[in-house]
């Protein structure tokens, strides 16, 4: 059984549809997110996922990425991403999940969790970073194919296009108006509704503090969320289906036992342990080089902190046993 409509429980059933398993996976309510950016790596796990090399094709698309850091100068980079809603997103999985068919049902019941509630609730949270969104209209059209991201003493701003001189607005650490008011290059690029209506979320990363027991699997951004600062959250969605998946594969030719199926579901664990210090070692060098201000260096040491605590606890596991080859998890030391 998968839990969930978001990308980790779209790809677990895709990934488990081409390694000829097929789990129950009823409809879920779509995603209320704005705006999703999906860069090309990410595009390309969903394709592979889901066996769709034409998904989000005719999404919009996003060719520059403009980044205002540390107080330098606007820094151009190209850029290959495309942006849609997340309820758009939701609608392109489910027409894929649902024109086609899966495969023999796995032999043991275990249920793959996407969203609350999960078996174990206890979350580790990385720190404290509030966030909002709004949408706003663009003065210059030639900023409909770029994305702009500008560090200020109290936080920082996301810009991402979303149609004809419209974009939506993310702002983290102060509320919208204040980090506006401390923008130099943001803030001349659009412009604010009278009343504009925003939403509310936290952008700390966080992750429950077990991910997977006897009969289950945890995944995806409810049970693993990265910080938006760095972009990779679709993908690593999708990446923690592909191990989920390959997990199950490998459970799935053993006697079911606890004995047996114990190595795998640590070794799924520890993976994704080690995915999220490798994700706080990334965000510390954001945070370090954001602005030099009490806000940026309260991140920087919760960041740091999140870090030794995934080390400590990445310090209760074997060593890595196995390796992901495609579907697959393949014992270390086993010859191709």
């Amino acid at each position: 059984m998968i839990r969930g409509g978001g990308v980790a429980a779209h790809c677990c059933a895709g990934l488990l549809r081409q390694a000829g398993l097929a789990a129950m996976h009823p409809p879920a309510r779509p995603s209320s997110t704005p705006a999703i950016l999906l860069g090309a790596v990410a595009v390309k796990l969903l394709r592979d996922c889901l066996e769709a090399p034409d998904l989000l094709a005719n999404a919009r698309h996003i060719r520059r990425r403009i980044v205002v850091w540390g107080g330098s100068e606007p820094t151009v980079l190209p850029h290959d991403a495309v942006v849609l809603s997340g309820g758009d997103l939701h609608a392109a999985m489910e027409h894929e999940r649902t024109s086609r068919p899966g495969g023999a049902l796995l032999p043991r019941v275990f249920g793959i969790h996407t969203e609350a509630p999960f078996p174990p609730e206890e979350t580790r949270h990385f720190g404290a970073r509030p966030a909002s969104a709004e949408a706003v209209a663009l003065l210059h059209a030639d900023d409909e194919e770029a994305c702009w991201v500008e560090a200020v003493a109290q936080g920082w701003l996301f810009m991402i296009p979303s149609g004809h001189r419209a974009a939506w607005l993310l702002g983290v650490g102060a509320e919208i108006p204040e980090l506006l008011a401390l923008s130099r290059h943001i803030a001349p690029r659009m412009e604010r509704g009278e009343a504009a209506p925003s939403a509310r979320f936290e952008t700390a990363p966080r992750m429950l503090t077990r991910l997977s027991g006897p009969d289950w699997l945890a995944c995806g951004t409810d049970a693993l969320a990265f910080d938006p600062l760095c972009g990779d959250g679709t993908a690593q969605a999708a990446r923690e289906a592909s191990l989920a998946a390959a997990t199950l594969h490998a459970i799935a030719d053993t006697d079911g036992s606890q004995e047996a199926v114990r190595p795998y579901l640590d070794h799924y664990h520890s993976m994704l342990l080690a995915g999220m210090r490798r994700h706080l070692r990334q965000c510390g060098q954001f945070y370090a080089t954001g602005a030099d201000s009490p806000w940026w260096r309260a991140q920087l040491d919760a960041t740091r902190e999140g870090f030794d605590w995934c080390s400590a606890q990445l310090a209760t596991f074997p060593e890595p046993r196995y390796r992901l080859d495609g579907l697959t998890l393949t014992a270390l030391g086993n010859p191709q």
